[in-house]
């Protein structure tokens, strides 16, 4: 425990870290000056609490949860509070002793009536919980009721902790008057404000009573998914770290949305639902494999798996559709060609390259559920052309994270990262570094986080030291400018963003009148636009840390004149782009038999733990996709990544596997519906349609009520 908490404080940074050990300070402080009577110091130490409270719950929440595990989480810490002020007062003496039993009895009844609106404050929740999470789906008809205030809902747990505070503030003002009526004015506040909230949540509990029922809410469903026809189904699970993996589904948004056919994402976690990236495709989230099983899926024949999870069994039980593993990349990783993929019908592949991973196998995979589609998501990806002339050369450093297994070399980041980057910085001719992580860093090793961190530092110190060295201020107010417009173009964006969301939740009147007018801009204009202003910013030269959604892994790539990274599929999709790539050799094993057993690796320049060969890796930078392994990466392209037009060869592979799941149970001829609906007593026929038809997918309905800004709608998913 001790060693996680170091981990943390790693990780956090400095000031926070300060503040935190101010909060511990300041209860200790609370604590030894009440027992010596000391009031202005237990004052002081009381406000300071308050304040460190307040920092850390707003700037670093990780460290307030962490806390939470250590058993010091805020209920804890306001006991510990409230036991300093009993403390103070055990000074008083004759008549003043009132003013304990007064104290006393305060926060007896502030906890009593936290109890029973917390007791409200759930049911709330749990009335207004539905099974099912939708975006682009009108569900309006379920008749949500509205929900409760912000201002008596929101954060209700600190709120209420927080109204000890009013008899506090009446403790010390008595102990300090010796007037007994300031602490039963505290206390009179602190009741008041705490049964004012409960009259505000009255109307909501009202209505609360007529929430749909589960079968109403799965018929309702199922009727607009009905309306919606879907052919093809993403389904995506990630049981640990689904924050963190949204990245494996949010890659195919694009190629789903450009499919012929009618697709459908069905995901298992709702924290993969909040941090899906923009998509116009309907998408349905049901966490409970019960409530999987009411869906009902008529039409769909095909099935896409992008991630190998085990919640996969819950989908794969199903007969009548075809099952396709179709992955998060393609790489030389064991787990681009893992055993367990031999439950699904069929196994698509980017190239070559695929196959012959899976033939690796020995004959677990048969070589007809292999199919080489190629990777529809690299046509962003721009191929290799002259560097213009003033421009300064960019290395993009991408390295994976530690991955599932104590393997040490599985990525180059703990044994080479802060070396790599450090010489990087000391070349002669000065380069830009784009750093990429994997979004898992840190996620098993505290190693990988600290080796991050100082990387990040690095870049920020070079950063402002190129700041300092250029030749005008304009520079600077152009940063400014374009920080402002990038803040301007989000802001668009998660308002574009919340269109999709249905607000099955009910929204407050002004939200509606804010959601009146549909946006004017599309999601591709508007990431254009940003993707312009961000990359135009800091004059070209400025390091850049890439950790979010934006910039694109892509648009990242089409920056770069060279490419650092791992064995992953990072690799693989660069080579699409032509340019001269380095990848890691942590385990300094011999050149040679590392391109052997990595074939993505075969026309790269290999860097071993020293280092040494990145002076050649630069150069090669520098020429422009002119260095001497250029024809070696044409070849490798195509191998990899196979010939032709990706999204053709995906839409016709889905087509074919389409009408091998239509020809096997045709549509309203099955014995039963795709994962048949135990609510309803038959299912209607649904007339077949051409195998061959790619009609644009019917523009879904906006009747319902909608969510507005994210920022706005966390708070209800």
């Amino acid at each position: 425990m001790i060693a996680a908490l170091i981990r943390h404080a790693e990780i956090a940074k400095g000031k926070n870290v300060l503040v935190l050990f101010m909060l511990l300070a300041s209860y200790f402080g609370m604590l030894v000056s009440g027992a010596l009577g000391l009031l202005w110091v237990f004052a002081a130490a009381l406000v300071l609490s308050y304040a460190s409270d307040f920092y850390l719950h707003r700037a670093e929440p990780d460290l307030i949860r962490f806390l939470g595990k250590l058993k010091w989480g805020l209920s804890i810490r306001v006991l510990t509070r409230e036991l300093g002020v009993l403390v103070l007062l055990r000074y008083t003496v004759g008549d003043d002793r009132d003013i304990f039993t007064v104290i006393f009895l305060g926060f007896a009844a502030v906890h009593s009536l936290r109890l029973l609106y917390t007791f409200l404050c759930m049911f709330i929740k749990r009335r207004r919980a539905l099974p099912v999470r939708v975006r682009n789906l009108d569900l309006s008809a379920l008749n949500m009721p509205e929900p409760p205030p912000p201002i008596a809902f929101r954060s209700y747990e600190r709120k209420l902790l927080h109204l000890d505070s009013a008899v506090i503030a009446g403790a010390i003002a008595s102990r300090a008057t010796h007037v007994i009526g300031f602490s039963v004015l505290g206390c009179a506040l602190a009741v008041t404000v705490a049964v004012l909230g409960m009259v505000i949540l009255l109307p909501t509990i009202r209505q609360c009573r007529r929430v749909p029922s589960h079968e109403r809410t799965f018929r309702i469903l199922n009727k607009q998914v009905a309306k919606y026809r879907p052919e093809v189904v993403l389904y995506f699970t990630y049981a640990a770290g689904a924050r963190d993996s949204a990245y494996q589904v949010n890659m195919w948004l694009e190629t789903l949305s450009r499919l012929g056919r009618r697709p459908l994402i069905v995901l298992r976690e709702v924290t993969t639902l909040r941090f899906l990236a923009y998509t116009s495709l309907p998408v349905v989230c049901l966490p409970k494999a019960d409530d999987l099983s009411l869906l009902e899926l008529p039409e769909v024949r095909v099935i896409l798996y992008p991630a190998n999870a085990g919640k996969n069994v819950h989908m794969l039980r199903v007969a009548e559709a075809k099952h396709v593993f179709i992955g998060h990349g393609d790489s030389d990783k064991l787990a681009s060609s893992n055993r367990v993929s031999k439950v699904y019908d069929e196994i698509w592949t980017a190239g070559q390259g695929g196959e012959e991973r899976y033939q690796r196998l020995r004959g677990t995979i048969p070589g007809s559920a292999l199919v080489p589609v190629g990777r529809p998501q690299l046509s962003a990806v721009e191929s290799v052309s002259a560097r213009p002339q003033g421009r300064m050369t960019t290395v993009l450093y991408a390295p994976t994270w530690e991955g599932w297994t104590a393997d040490p070399f599985h990525t180059s980041l703990i044994l080479m990262g802060e070396k790599l980057i450090r010489m990087l910085l000391n070349q002669q001719e000065p380069v830009r570094i784009l750093y990429k992580p994997h979004p898992l860093t840190g996620k098993r090793s505290a190693d990988a986080t600290r080796v991050h961190r100082r990387i990040m530092a690095l870049l920020e110190a070079d950063n402002a030291k190129r700041d300092r060295t250029r030749e005008n201020r304009s520079s600077r107010a152009s940063q400014a400018d374009g920080d402002k417009k990038l803040a301007g173009l989000e802001s668009r964006m998660a308002r574009l963003k919340a269109w999709t969301v249905v607000g099955v939740y009910g929204l407050w009147h002004k939200d509606r009148a804010m959601l009146a007018r549909p946006p004017k801009e599309t999601w591709e204009e508007l990431q254009a636009q940003w993707h312009e202003t961000f990359w135009a910013g800091g004059g070209g030269d400025r390091h850049q840390v890439v950790t979010g959604q934006l910039p694109s892994l892509y648009s990242c790539f089409n920056e770069a004149d060279m490419l650092i990274s791992d064995i992953s599929s990072v690799v693989s999709d660069f080579v699409a782009s032509e340019k001269p790539y380095a990848v890691s050799n942590p385990s300094d094993s011999d050149p040679a038999l590392f391109k052997q057993l990595n074939p993505a690796a075969s026309a790269a320049y290999i860097l071993g733990p020293s280092c040494e060969e990145l002076s050649v890796c630069v150069e090669a930078a520098r020429s422009g996709g002119r260095d001497r392994l250029a024809g070696h990466r044409e070849h490798l392209k195509r191998y990899l990544l196979g010939d032709g037009d990706s999204m053709v060869r995906f839409n016709d592979a889905v087509n074919r596997l389409f009408a091998r799941g239509i020809a096997e149970f045709p549509a309203g001829d099955t014995a039963e519906p795709i994962l048949a609906n135990p609510f309803t007593r038959g299912t209607a026929a649904i007339p077949e349609q051409s195998l061959e038809s790619t009609a644009p997918m019917p523009q879904l309905g906006w009747i319902g009520q909608q969510l507005g800004p994210q920022e706005s709608m966390e708070q209800y998913f």
